[in-house]
């Protein structure tokens, strides 16, 4: 069986790295014809089960149904089990394109960091987790991971190159992670928690971020110089920057903060609830580049991967793991990845060349 010949799979192909069918053979997803017969039937049938929003028997039926492939339920389940590094790499690919963008002056690139939790079908906590990078520039991902619930949320797993600026929430704060950063040549801007990260004033002393917070006015915004202690290393400086919130946004901030708390079955902390009113930051980027108040204007956007997490569990229905298996659940996940990067790929090259958004010389001649 084959699919019908104008039904645009050609276009999808376009869009793919370059050497993806050999990697299918590398990375043994694709070894032998059974099923399946090239690379490219395999990956058509993995994409379309992820967006399928179906189990394995309704997927095979409409695969077979539209002539993608002529399988069962077994053998899906098994191409899935064998298939997640290919999905992986092409995962990594994809990002790396599109990581290739101009930057804005002084060679800085924004991009926030964050991860987002993915159950399974009667799941009772966290079983996977997709950690995530978004260009702020072009609001294209540029980098992604699929890994266990053990998998944490490190500022260092993260690819990192010369003049990209990394915002993150509270949970990235590490020391070893602001300094790997900053030994590439790339800065940190990071959401503080009060029960921060050892740090140190100007004059050697103890610094508490929330204790000269809490001296600001609405709208006020505030700089302190400060060095990072990072263990067997020299501190590292950089700038504790905050403001406080208005009323109504700090209110609804404490009542998050005490909703957390009370779903862990604790009492809320005074100093969690005093830190609801503020927005305090740790950078690396000096005053000379970035002005206080502009710190601030800028870890604003780090919202937008919030955002885009969303999208990609509504629009994508990521959130809707049909897998228990560990093996097919994680390939799922990455199918999942890769036909949200070759969407953002086509959305891209659609504002870069109108109208239609691929590369018409990829694309086999027609001949009449």
């Amino acid at each position: 069986m084959h699919p019908p010949a104008n039904d645009e799979w050609g276009v999808i192909e376009t869009l793919l790295p370059a050497g993806w069918r050999q990697a299918a053979r590398e990375q043994k997803a694709f070894q032998r014809v059974r099923y399946t017969t090239d690379p490219a039937s395999l990956l058509r049938l993995l994409l379309f089960h992820a967006v399928n929003d179906a189990g394995l028997r309704e997927t095979v039926a409409q695969a077979r149904a539209s002539g993608i492939a002529q399988m069962s339920q077994v053998a899906l389940l098994k191409r899935l089990r064998t298939s997640g590094a290919w999905l992986a790499w092409l995962g990594a690919e994809l990002c790396r394109s599109l990581r290739e963008e101009p930057r804005l002056p002084q060679g800085l690139r924004p991009r926030a960091i964050d991860s987002t939790t993915v159950q399974g079908p009667a799941s009772k906590g966290t079983e996977w987790r997709v950690h995530y990078s978004l260009n702020l520039v072009t609001l294209n991902c540029d980098w992604c991971e699929v890994t266990d619930a053990h998998g944490a949320e490190l500022l260092e797993r993260t690819p990192m190159e010369k003049g990209d600026v990394l915002l993150a929430d509270r949970n990235y704060l590490r020391p070893v992670g602001a300094q790997a950063a900053v030994n590439v040549g790339a800065h940190v801007l990071v959401r503080l928690r009060w029960t921060h990260s050892p740090m140190l004033d100007g004059q050697g002393q103890p610094f508490h971020a929330l204790g000269h917070a809490t001296k600001l006015k609405v709208g006020q915004v505030g700089a302190w110089p400060v060095q990072l202690l990072v263990p067997k290393e020299k501190p590292l400086p950089g700038r504790v920057v905050a403001t406080k919130l208005p009323a109504p946004v700090a209110a609804k901030a404490e009542r998050r903060v005490a909703k957390t708390s009370t779903k862990k079955g604790k009492k809320s902390d005074p100093r969690s609830l005093e830190a609801a009113h503020f927005v305090m930051v740790f950078t690396t980027l000096p005053e000379a580049l970035l002005a206080a108040g502009d710190v601030l204007e800028l870890y604003r956007y780090r919202w937008q991967i919030e955002l885009a997490f969303k999208r990609l569990k509504q629009l994508l229905k990521l959130g809707r793991l049909p897998h228990k298996y560990p093996r097919a659940a994680k390939t799922w996940i990455l199918a999942k990845l890769v036909v949200a990067l070759v969407l953002e790929t086509l959305y891209r090259n659609a504002r870069a060349f109108s109208p239609w958004g691929y590369r018409l010389e990829a694309l086999s001649t027609f001949r009449a």
